[in-house]
């Protein structure tokens, strides 16, 4: 779930819907930006479904005693985390082997990057990481192994972050809040790319309904749809959070995207 809290409210987007949405904006990518633009439907296929493995997880979601706030993917347990995030892959798997090592790949290069971050969790993360590392090599060789595999799968994988992250800007903070003030994003996205000479790409709000880009990496400007729910604290603290999220009403949030020229 990714989660911000308001003075009376919080704030729930599911993982998959975010992901869904980063389908979106991967079926907008320029093709003169694809490694190969054969595969597109297939890199769609992965940006869209990478976060199903969440779906079982988010539609009952955990109360965090410790914060005081719903669980959010920042601070859900690993372990059974990481059993879902498997199950996720398999079932995107089935659909396109491609794909499917696609999203693994995404999920090792996200966790490669926190080890040390929290020590204590050094070693669930090593251990996913050598399991998903031994499937991957194995996908490769299915898919014929090979540098030019490597070089499209690292070009498609770029773009899947970069489309992860972009979609993450929209749902993690309210709507109109500066960049200067997101956790991750203060810098810009750090997915980058060739064409934009590996330079971090801004993303800020211009209004309440539309993100602006330093670099715009798309077809056409387009607008996406963020189904998301406002949980009530009041709600909370009468039902507890699982039967106050199943009352409150789905709304959805309508975003431009767009450039910042």
């Amino acid at each position: 779930m990714i989660v911000y809290e308001r003075e009376h409210d919080f704030v729930l987007t599911a993982q998959h819907e975010h992901g869904q949405v980063a389908g979106v904006m991967a079926s907008h990518w320029k093709d003169e930006l694809l490694a190969d633009s054969r595969h597109r439907e297939e890199l769609i296929l992965a940006a869209r479904e990478h976060d199903r493995g969440w779906i079982e997880l988010d539609s009952a979601p955990f109360w965090n005693d410790y914060s005081q706030s719903p669980y959010s993917f920042r601070d859900f347990p690993l372990r059974p985390r990481f059993v879902f995030y498997q199950k996720g892959i398999e079932e995107v798997r089935e659909k396109s082997l491609y794909a499917g090592l696609l999203c693994s790949m995404m999920y090792t290069e996200l966790f490669q990057n926190t080890l040390g971050a929290n020590p204590i969790d050094d070693d669930d993360i090593r251990e996913y990481l050598k399991k998903e590392q031994r499937f991957q090599e194995d996908w490769q060789q299915q898919l014929g192994g090979g540098d030019e595999l490597k070089r499209r799968l690292q070009s498609d994988l770029e773009i899947m972050l970069f489309c992860d992250q972009l979609s993450l800007f929209l749902c993690m903070e309210e709507p109109g809040t500066p960049a200067s003030r997101y956790d991750f994003f203060a810098e810009g996205l750090s997915c980058t790319f060739d064409a934009c000479g590996r330079e971090p790409i801004r993303a800020e709000w211009i209004s309440g309904d539309k993100v602006g880009l330093s670099y715009f990496p798309f077809t056409q400007e387009f607008t996406v749809g963020l189904p998301y729910k406002s949980v009530p604290k009041a709600s909370i603290r009468k039902f507890g959070l699982l039967q106050a999220y199943r009352r409150a009403e789905w709304k959805e949030r309508r975003v431009l995207i767009t450039s910042m020229d």
